[in-house]
């Protein structure tokens, strides 16, 4: 893929299922990957089970922390040199499980201030630091934040994606559109993934990756490395006019 050999990229909860998809997928196109997760630990292991599939660099990220943001650029341009790709791709995941009825609002602002107010402020200090370099940028979204769950696929004691999950991932996509508008001139571009559900044997029961793929066009869940292709692609050269834009990648769920 054109335009990630060399590059250096930061991938936010880069040990989950999706993120470990991406950072591999990057790293295997060229670039050398920084894998943020706030456990340190976390990311030092996950370097040392894919050393032998691309340059890595565990940093330590925590996105409703100013300072951390302003240390983990550092901890990345000192190790590996200036990031120009960003996958902002964690989540906050305390807390989602909580019923609509027992919602706070620290359930709402807690899961903003990471996903939301963590990314931008992220994105922004990067953009401050490439002395006018070209960048891209993935923010990662949900088919939720365009349809609402449909609760008939969701099986007795499974609870689908919650009310601050769907307004935060919408939120993600009217940032891209903004600072798309924002940093277009400077070269940075910058666009939203919006992935469907992803098949995860230890996550999910039978019924309701069954229910689910009946919803889709091809009639089967996504394969992570099939939704980290799509990022991989935002991010490379191949994407080069492509910015502002939001990438549904659900099979055809949304689409019917």
């Amino acid at each position: 893929m054109n335009g990630l050999q060399g590059r250096v990229a930061l991938v936010t909860g880069a040990t989950g299922l999706l993120g470990s998809a991406i950072s591999r997928r990057l790293g295997f196109e060229g670039a050398t990957v920084a894998i943020a997760s706030r456990d340190i630990a976390k990311a030092e292991r996950w370097v040392g089970e894919n050393k032998e599939s691309g340059k890595y660099i565990p940093v330590q990220l925590d996105l409703s922390n100013e300072q951390s943001i302003a240390d983990c650029l550092k901890c990345v341009v000192n190790g590996a040199g200036v990031p120009s790709v960003l996958v902002a791709n964690a989540s906050l995941r305390e807390g989602v499980s909580l019923p609509f009825e027992k919602l706070i609002h620290a359930s709402f602002t807690n899961l903003f201030a990471v996903d939301v107010a963590g990314h931008i402020l992220l994105a922004r200090r990067m953009v401050e630091g490439l002395d006018g370099r070209s960048a891209s940028m993935v923010f990662l979204s949900s088919i939720y934040a365009q349809v609402g769950a449909d609760r008939r696929i969701y099986p007795q004691g499974m609870s689908p994606a919650p009310v601050q999950y769907s307004a935060v991932k919408a939120a993600a996509e009217g940032a891209t559109r903004w600072l798309a508008a924002q940093w277009g001139s400077r070269g940075v571009r910058v666009n939203a993934l919006v992935p469907g559900g992803i098949a995860s044997s230890a996550r999910q029961p039978e019924e309701f990756v069954r229910r689910y793929t009946e919803k889709t066009m091809l009639g089967r869940m996504a394969a992570a490395d099939e939704v980290a292709s799509a990022a991989a692609f935002l991010a490379s050269d191949e994407a080069s006019y492509v910015t502002g834009h939001c990438l549904v990648v659900d099979g055809g769920l949304t689409a019917w």
